[in-house]
């Protein structure tokens, strides 16, 4: 009876197992490669929130700093000097706007001569009325708007926008002294970081 029993089983073989669930291998399979992957999802997501943080927070900085120097350009200092060169240029407004005028009609040797008066009358007029040390606030105060703007510490588009067209006409007026004080306008490319020099006005043609 023994033998038979064993006979038996040895010819059914083992007890056959019966088929697993179809989710519990994919589970086996799929949770490990998910954890990963969710991980680099949420690093992802943190390090673009920290870059938008960051970047908003330089721009609040770069606009506090241009506010700052808009601030010194009419008030204190500045606005001071600003407001002396602008009241001695009004106050010459007519012989200036007459060899102005000149200037736009001549040709040849006659402008020549021109040039050399209205040069002329910008430096004397620079003197007379003590204007050099207030040419320097202003040209100072250019050269550090235009540090700024370059190092990225300040908005070109607000001071362009607010100062650009103010302190092109800066410039011209003191042309004439810029280029015998300093043996040039070197002050043309502080300008140029600030902004682009306004397109000049279209001239009528001469009958």
């Amino acid at each position: 009876m023994l033998q038979t029993e064993i006979w038996h089983d040895m010819l059914s073989g083992p007890p056959k197992a019966g088929p697993a669930p179809w989710w519990r291998g994919r589970r086996t399979v799929s949770l490990p490669l998910i954890a990963p992957a969710l991980g680099i999802l949420m690093l992802l997501c943190g390090a673009l929130l920290a870059v938008g943080a960051y970047t908003h927070h330089r721009a609040e900085l770069r606009l506090a700093e241009t506010n700052r120097l808009l601030d010194q350009f009419r008030s204190g200092p500045v606005a001071a000097s600003r407001a002396r060169l602008g009241a001695a240029w009004l106050a010459e407004g007519a012989r200036q706007d007459a060899l102005l005028a000149q200037l736009a009609s001549q040709n040849g040797n006659d402008l020549a001569r021109i040039r050399r008066d209205h040069q002329l009358f910008v430096l004397e007029t620079i003197q007379e009325y003590g204007l050099a040390p207030d040419i320097e606030v202003v040209r100072q105060f250019v050269i550090r708007l235009a540090t700024c703007v370059r190092v990225g510490s300040c908005d070109r588009n607000v001071a362009s926008a607010q100062l650009g067209p103010a302190l092109w006409a800066f410039r011209d007026q003191h042309r004439h002294y810029f280029q015998f004080e300093y043996s040039g306008i070197e002050l043309d490319s502080h300008l140029r970081t600030i902004a682009p020099r306004p397109a000049a006005p279209a001239r009528s043609p001469r009958r």
